[in-house]
């Protein structure tokens, strides 16, 4: 009998708990319901085109609205009587601190909309810039702690897929008001005293590539002003080469290959390596030995660059041509070297005035359109069309944090790919160039991976009716139309090379570490019209993270060269066995067992793929 007593009592709790659950699933999806409008209204309020102060703050209050009745939602009736249990209440608190962190967020969104507000309507001063970026940045903290928190809140099943969701749209709202927030606080320096910033502009020309970009044909001195940055007088970089005597000691960072080229001793090799921060050291130290003048800091800006200035500013005309957007990329490297194909001071002069007339662009759009130019500028960066280097050490951090230093140093953890490639031949045709990536993972049952990468280069320049300035030969070495390319791969430093091949022989090639990772190099020739395959074979342990949820992670960093015609990419990750993929990255796809992602390389991505056991 006292067994039966205690089999009703127990069928009783559990039908109690059943609907209790039941009404607390309704209060759960009505919070949800809640949540999503605030971040609706908060995404509109953030937008550039959401009209006055008064207009964004009301619909940061309508967020705040949504958000307070999502939290109250959660914190009675059945959902606060689920939450206190020990193990079935997880799912809910989860929800309560998702909540609590949107009503968090929402005040903070508030602050930056407001400090933000004064540049959308006057010139920026030093003032307003620290402003805004102490908001943002405030936001940034807010963001962060919201992330930690429900990161620590565990979900039992039926939240983990939102709790996911949540973790990743903070995550890139947090990078988003850092990256902002710091971006802001460094261009406040450009803001003060005459002179007390100086920044060296190397104009790069990715038609002739090097590491970072192109070749440096143009530059200028780049000054802080009360009323802005100026642009004093733009010069050829072989004015400075004349000037330059003994070189500087080559930099701690750059492996033994660099040593055939003279980048410690010349402008136009300075930039050969693909890591801003070394190649900005370095050209900081070049610079002084010429001169005797001091520097803060490299901008290094393409015409890629360029046309986002323009695509706000509108055209200017140099030379009786109309500069744009659109045409600006082929007519300064293109186009400027038929026109003046015979007269190569005058075609300098040309490029000197195209430089000069967007600085001046920018500071004739900046009162007007400052958060446009911004978010342009911000373009241009994720494809390092745009890159900065400080001397000044925090700065230099904050420029590595928001992603505009244009480092090549390896991730700590997680797979890495970045192909780079530097013209050798002396010619303008990686403006034909165009490269594609395959990356093939299969993943083993030891947590490593077999890693297969075939890079083809495919050169679409003519070997006639183009100048020689622009497809060649240089000298009897090369044949006209020849592309001529001293290419690297840099890879995770974990891997280690199997075999190397061009168009499937056997090759060989140069494997040294660099700045965390391992670079893997040889010298390859593509003739006009045709392409070049160039493979390898990797291996490697530890490919994957182990986490705490009987889950693992395999991730991988993919980055990518400034070039005219971003890199197309393929990636193809294999499962180990007794293993499968819970999703794909976005934008990616699940085929069979396969997990793939394939897009332009024209921005950094980091692609995450999370697998779960079989059975």
């Amino acid at each position: 009998m006292q067994r039966r007593w205690w089999l009703v009592l127990g069928v009783l709790v559990v039908a109690g708990l059943g609907l209790v659950g039941a009404q607390a699933a309704r209060q759960g999806q009505g919070a949800r319901t809640e949540l999503a409008a605030s971040r609706e209204r908060l995404a509109r309020a953030s937008s550039s085109g959401a009209g006055t102060l008064a207009d964004r703050l009301a619909l940061v209050d309508e967020a705040a609205f949504h958000a307070e009745r999502a939290r109250v939602e959660l914190s009675g009736g059945a959902a606060r009587m689920v939450a206190v249990v020990p193990f079935l209440g997880r799912d809910v608190r989860v929800a309560q601190q998702v909540a609590v962190s949107a009503g968090e967020t929402v005040q903070a969104t508030r602050e930056a909309v407001t400090a933000l507000e004064p540049l959308q309507h006057r010139p920026p001063d030093a003032a307003v810039l620290g402003q805004a970026s102490q908001a943002l940045l405030g936001l940034h903290q807010v963001l962060e702690r919201g992330h930690d928190r429900v990161e620590r809140a565990r979900p039992l099943l039926a939240s983990r897929g939102a709790r996911r969701e949540f973790l990743a749209a903070d995550e890139a709202a947090s990078r988003a008001a850092f990256q902002a927030g710091q971006g802001l606080k460094l261009a406040a320096r450009l803001w003060g005293p005459a002179g007390s910033a100086r920044y060296f502009l190397a104009f790069q020309n990715p038609a002739e590539l090097r590491g970072t970009g192109g070749l440096i044909g143009e530059y200028g001195i780049l000054e802080a002003g009360p009323g802005g940055p100026q642009l004093g007088r733009v010069a050829p970089f072989s004015e400075l080469d004349q000037r330059v005597r003994d070189g500087v000691a080559l930099g701690p960072n750059l492996p033994q290959r660099y040593e055939r080229f003279p980048v410690s001793s010349t402008f136009w090799a300075v930039n050969i390596p693909a890591d801003l921060p070394t190649v900005g050291e370095t050209m900081v130290r070049l610079y002084q030995q010429a001169t005797g003048q001091r520097l803060d800091g490299v901008i290094a800006i393409d015409p890629l660059a360029v046309a986002e200035i323009l695509r706000v500013a509108g055209p200017v005309t140099v030379g009786g041509v109309s500069i744009d957007a659109d045409n600006v990329t082929d007519e300064t490297l293109v186009h400027a070297y038929v026109r003046y194909e015979r007269d190569v001071t005058a075609r300098k002069a040309f490029l000197e005035e195209v430089a000069k007339q967007a600085m001046v662009a920018f500071r004739r759009a900046l009162p007007s359109h400052p958060v446009e130019l911004v978010n342009g500028l911000a373009r241009a960066a994720r494809g390092r069309h745009l890159q900065l280097f400080s001397t000044d050490a925090d700065a230099e951090r904050a420029l590595v944090g928001i992603g505009i230093a244009g480092s090549t140093t390896a991730p700590s953890g997680g797979d890495y790919l970045m192909p780079v490639g530097v013209n050798t031949a002396g010619n303008k045709l990686d403006a034909f160039l165009q490269r594609n990536v395959r990356y093939q993972v299969r993943l083993l049952a030891d947590g490593g991976a077999r890693a297969r990468i075939a890079l083809t280069l495919r050169n679409g320049a003519p070997a006639s009716g183009l100048p020689r300035y622009i497809i060649g030969p240089f000298d009897a070495r090369f044949r006209s139309g020849e592309n001529s390319q001293f290419q690297t791969i840099h890879v995770a430093g974990a891997y280690g090379l199997a075999r190397a091949t061009v168009d499937g022989r056997p090759a060989e090639v140069e494997t040294q570490a660099e700045l965390g990772g391992l670079s893997l190099s040889q010298s390859v020739d593509i003739q006009a019209r045709q392409s070049v395959t160039l493979g390898f074979d990797l291996v490697r342990k530890d490919a994957v993270e182990v986490l705490s949820d009987n889950r693992i992670r395999y991730r991988l960093l993919l980055r990518p060269q400034a070039t005219v015609h971003p890199d197309q990419v393929e990636v193809a990750v294999s499962p180990p066995p007794g293993w499968r993929f819970a999703g794909a990255p976005p934008g990616g796809q699940l085929a069979g067992a396969t997990a793939s992602w394939s897009g332009q390389l024209d921005q950094e991505r980091s692609l995450t793929f999370e697998l779960v056991p079989t059975t």
